[in-house]
C-alpha cells in the first residue's frame, strides 16, 4: 500500500542494484573488490532510496565494487 501511495504522490524508488554508482543518488557505505563486477557497480543495496522528480528524498545506501 505504501508503494501505491508513493506512486500517487509522484515518488519513485531510485534504481540501485547492478547500476553504476552515482553520488547524486547513492550513498556508498562499503567498498569491495570483486572481479565479476565492473568499475563502480553497485554490488548490494542496504536501504532503498526515493526521489520525487529530480529531487532526492532519501539516498539509496549501497555497497560499491572495485
Amino acid at each position: 500500500q505504501l508503494k501505491e501511495v508513493f506512486s500517487k504522490l509522484g515518488i519513485e524508488e531510485i534504481p540501485a542494484l547492478g547500476e553504476t554508482f552515482d553520488p547524486n543518488k547513492h550513498n556508498a557505505v562499503m567498498h569491495i573488490e570483486d572481479e565479476t563486477l565492473g568499475e563502480n557497480v553497485i554490488a548490494e543495496l542496504f536501504q532503498v532510496g526515493f526521489a520525487m522528480g529530480e529531487k532526492v528524498i532519501r539516498f539509496a545506501m549501497v555497497k560499491v565494487a572495485n
